[in-house]
């Protein structure tokens, strides 16, 4: 009886503190990554991406259209960067493996939206997929935003995760859509060139 009770508080406690950090429930919409090119040489420009949102469920879904644009202040210029959080990762075995930085494991190469403005709600846009919709996000130019990139290597399996998060479609909702590519480093040089 005692160990019905504990794992029936267990539950309870699992439910009230995952609605507390947001509803990570699925609502039918799957996001991906393509690349466009998914081998090429670590001393190549890094390909232009895409953040592809499907919806699989059976219900329209409405998604803020905040991807782009972000504007980063830098004096004397301004910027305009996207609203995702970007991480490479080392595939080895099946496994994600980082760099060890301040004794913990990083990214290899990351991204992430340095300012933030407050949204206005007049100015917000939104995006409404009905079910088997789709919404493509063009990502250019990412090698100029990640940070450590040069650490790439060419002969070694990577993996490209992008994250995207939603706290406006639906009123005291948050969601994350995540979509994920791997990709290989491999050395087109031609015979006789130094390789990495």
């Amino acid at each position: 009886m005692n160990k019905t009770c504990l794992f029936a508080n267990l539950l309870v406690g699992l439910s009230l503190s995952s609605s507390a950090l947001g509803d990570q429930a699925d609502n039918g919409i799957e996001c991906s990554v393509v690349m466009e090119k998914t081998s090429f040489d670590a001393r190549e420009t890094f390909p232009d991406f895409k953040l592809v949102f499907a919806n699989k469920g059976e219900k329209t879904v409405r998604l803020f259209d905040d991807v782009y644009p972000i504007v980063r202040l830098r004096e004397p210029r301004r910027e305009k960067a996207p609203n995702i959080h970007i991480e490479i990762w080392r595939k080895e075995n099946g496994k994600r493996l980082g760099v060890v930085r301040l004794e913990r494991e990083t990214p290899i190469a990351w991204y992430g939206p340095m300012y933030m403005f407050e949204r206005v709600g007049a100015l917000m846009r939104f995006i409404t997929l009905k079910p088997g919709e789709k919404h493509e996000v063009s990502i250019k130019d990412a090698y100029l935003l990640l940070v450590y990139f040069e650490h790439l290597r060419n002969g070694e399996w990577y993996e490209l995760e992008v994250r995207f998060k939603d706290g406006y479609a639906e009123p005291g909702v948050r969601r994350e859509y995540v979509g994920r590519q791997e990709f290989k480093t491999s050395n087109q040089s031609p015979e006789g060139v130094r390789r990495w």
